[in-house]
């Protein structure tokens, strides 16, 4: 044994991505020998990137680094008695995501990586989002469920905190095209670092990025059926120091709703039953624009600054039919009236986000130490005006208009330090202060005149600052990190017209840690533990009562108390022969003081109508315990198949005006996506996606599926694409609740235009990697490392 060790030798050192020196986590790190290119031996890097392979015999060596979304890299390595302990310091490995090809499949390892407090998911080659946006993507990514209205749960909890390049942003989902993303992390159990907003999580949208020299670009056009179209185009200029980028997205969508509503409400010893038939269309048109510039003040130091101004439009028209019967003594349904309601709804939404950033390290001086700080605000406009022509339980007709102005300022600034403290050890910490201004302002006015008045302006503020500490290290195959997180949170909230106010203020803390281990032949286990807070929304907490549905009322609730989530999680991520890979992650989360959507039969004050009121509670607790799993694996030289599976079970346990809350259900969510390579040229993709039913608070939501195919062709050597995609190909999406109380029982249908087809073209232009080939599937050949 003393003989082979004095033979033997370690290889260490960094792995960081070229530009912006983040490090990337969980890289295949193999030593082959010179002679023959055969393995001698291999590791995985850990969450910062570091790597040691020790007890390798004196000899000479190629390093081969390879991880998701990087090109290859090589190394010479040559060990000997005089230099048994080799340090390659920092290596630079260079994204493969510099030709913009949002449309082209290769023949990758997994798209899933896990790290020690995030899921990271590449979707820039995702062919099923051609034409789409980042609701699109999100539909493919484990453990993300989009509802009928485009929000946004995790593991079937909503309060999802969107971040884009990992800070908040005034834009909505719809308004990103699918076609910048890069790639989407899931963060369910943050760390300390984070804002601890959002009871479900976080998703955080990474952006393309061109790192090339010279002027590069793509343009892309598609058409969709049913009078959709969009069309982009991406820029980007780099020389020396300066980087310049712009982009700009035009879309125009319009689609057919069909909803339906059977109620039966129980009051005053009568039983009065509705029944509401909607129909309509919803067009939107957009314009995004992206202006930027990276500016390399030294090359340890770089500026950053972007403005992103968006435009958006909407034209929508429905119509919504009601009839009313009462149950007669007889049993028997006595027709009490009905009405027809004509909408027209026009609106504008204007904002910009704007955005500056500094970040610093000192190189291989201090190996690790960086500093950086952003500032992002975001001033946003919308203006809603909707004219009403109602024929009303037989009355004489009413001419209603409803206008809604939306003023809303936010604004962030943060500040973060990492400074290591031995080769694997580390200590970070940061400050935080976020505001927020929402001034909504509500006007109606109706011909014949109501004998009150609903207008209403409702004024919020926020104001949450925050402060956090972190420590983290890694020993042999142990990695591990803690911190504690500090949260002041200010709000208060004024209704001008009823001179409504109420302040809430509270300290909260929130610790965070994760531990992980390296077991051998490619398996890594983490376990975890965070805590969040949901706060409640400025419509959550309007106390105004919205009556556009005059027999279905809503209505916020200022006394609403933040949500608290404990999350526990333990993961599993193992790789096989042959490239396939597979992990699972056991999970159990508990929110206190759970926010629900609670309906209630009511007489209104004002009409003396039997109506639902529907408005927002602190409910009880809330807890999911399941399993999350997914995998990817080459099925052959054509085909790869990637998959991923959610089982839980959810229960909401707690009490409204002494009505007991007790629901439980089984959930599973199920995602299957098929690449076949056809040709060199050709790349053809299937996804299917399930999701079974899942309770609610007072009721249930129905199964979803959906069957999605897309291809793509490859034309003019690398520079151009023509993609063909088939949304929803049977025509399956559609979204039912169930909701049943004491008093009511509801039943809600909702379909929307959810087939679509989409023919594009994409053209890039500038500078071709690989001397103007076409790049190989893995990049084999050529070295990575700058």
């Amino acid at each position: 044994m003393l003989l082979y060790a004095q033979n033997t030798g370690t290889v260490h050192g960094r792995l960081v991505e070229n530009g912006s020196k983040q490090p990337v986590s969980f890289a295949t790190v193999v030593l082959l020998r010179a002679a023959d290119s055969s393995f001698a031996a291999g590791m995985q890097a850990d969450a910062e990137g570091m790597f040691e392979i020790s007890k390798v015999p004196f000899g000479q060596y190629v390093l081969k680094v390879t991880a998701v979304g990087y090109r290859t890299g090589r190394q010479a390595v040559t060990l000997t008695d005089a230099q048994a302990i080799l340090s390659l310091g920092t290596l630079h490995l260079r994204p493969t995501a510099t030709e913009l090809s949002d449309v082209t499949v290769t023949a990758e390892r997994n798209v899933i990586n896990n790290s020690l407090d995030k899921q990271v998911i590449k979707v820039s080659k995702d062919l099923t989002a051609i034409g789409g946006t980042a609701i699109d993507l999100l539909q493919n990514v484990p453990s993300v469920s989009i509802d009928e209205n485009g929000a946004v749960s995790i593991r079937g909890s909503a309060g999802v905190t969107i971040l884009i390049d990992g800070k908040q942003t005034g834009t909505t989902l719809e308004q990103i095209p699918a076609s910048s993303i890069e790639s989407i992390e899931v963060i369910t159990n943050p760390s300390a670092k984070y804002d601890a907003s959002g009871a479900a999580g976080i998703l955080n949208i990474i952006l393309k990025k061109d790192l090339r020299n010279g002027l590069n670009g793509q343009a892309t056009t598609l058409v969709g059926t049913g009078d959709k179209y969009n069309g982009s185009l991406n820029l980007n200029y780099r020389k020396g120091k300066l980087n310049l980028f712009g982009s700009y997205d035009l879309r125009r969508d319009r689609r057919w709703i069909r909803a339906s509503l059977a109620q039966s409400t129980t009051a005053k010893d009568s039983t009065l039953v509705l029944n509401q038939e909607r129909s309509g269309y919803n067009i939107q048109t957009s314009h995004a624009i992206r202006l930027g510039f990276d500016y390399a003040i030294s090359p340890m130091q770089t500026f950053t600054f972007a403005v992103q101004p968006r435009f958006n439009f909407t034209d929508n028209s429905d119509m919504l039919h009601s009839r009313q019967e009462n149950a007669s003594a007889a049993d028997r349904m006595v027709n009490a009236g009905s009405s027809d309601r004509s909408n027209s709804t026009a609106g504008i939404n204007r904002s910009a986000d704007i955005s500056i950033d500094y970040k610093r390290n000192w190189g291989d001086a201090q190996k690790g130490r960086e500093l950086s700080a952003n500032a992002v605000f975001t001033p946003l406009f919308s203006a809603n005006k909707v004219v009403s022509d109602i024929n009303y339980l037989l009355s004489n007709p009413v001419l209603q208009h409803q206008n809604t102005v939306n003023r809303t300022l936010q604004g962030s600034a943060q500040a973060d330090y990492v400074h290591p403290l031995g080769e694997k050890s580390r200590f970070e910490a940061g400050l935080r202060s976020t505001y927020r201004k929402y001034d909504i302002d509500y006007t109606f006015s109706s011909d014949p005149e109501l004998s009150f008045n609903p207008s209403n302006r409702f004024i919020y503020k926020q104001y949450v600052q925050a402060a956090y500490g972190l420590y983290g290290n890694a020993i042999g195959k142990f990695s591990w990190q803690a911190g504690l997180r500090a949260e002041l949170s200010n709000l208060n909230g004024e209704q001008t017209v009823s001179r409504t106010k109420f302040t809430q203020q509270y300290l909260t803390l929130f610790p965070g840690a994760t531990i992980a281990y390296d077991f051998p032949k490619d398996l890594r286990v983490q376990l975890g533990y965070s805590k969040r807070i949901g706060r409640p929304d400025a419509n959550e907490l309007n106390p105004f009562t919205d009556r556009s549905d005059q027999l279905n009322l809503v209505k916020g609730n200022p006394n609403l108390q933040p949500e608290y989530v404990h999350s526990f999680e333990l993961g599993a991520q193992k790789g096989f022969a042959g490239g396939a890979e597979l992990s699972a992650t056991a999970f159990t989360r508990i929110e206190t003081q759970t926010i629900k959507d609670f309906r209630q039969v009511i007489i209104d004050a004002l009409t003396g109508n039997t109506v639902t009121l529907n408005n927002p509670q602190n409910i009880g607790t809330e807890t999911s315990t399941g399993i999350d799993m997914a995998g990817s694996a080459p099925m052959n030289n054509w085909w790869k198949l990637n998959g991923s599976a959610s089982l839980f079970y959810r229960t909401i346990i707690g009490s409204y005006n002494g009505v007991p809350i007790n629901t439980a259900s089984l959930m599973s969510r199920v995602r299957l996506n098929n690449v076949f390579t056809v040709s060199r040229r050709c790349d053809i993709q299937l996804a299917l996606n399930y999701r079974s039913p899942v309770n609610t608070a007072q009721g249930k939501r129905s199964t979803a599926f959906n069957v999605d195919i897309a291809a793509k062709y490859n034309v003019f050597g690398t520079r151009g694409t023509i993609s063909l995609r088939v949304a929803d190909v049977f025509n399956t999406l559609r979204y039912n609740i169930t909701s049943d109380g004491a008093d009511f029982s509801t039943n809600s249908r909702f379909k929307r235009e959810s087939r679509i087809a989409f023919l594009g073209f994409t053209y890039r232009f500038g500078k071709i990697q690989n001397g103007g080939k076409e790049r190989r599937s893995n990049d084999e050949g050529a070295n990575g490392f700058d």
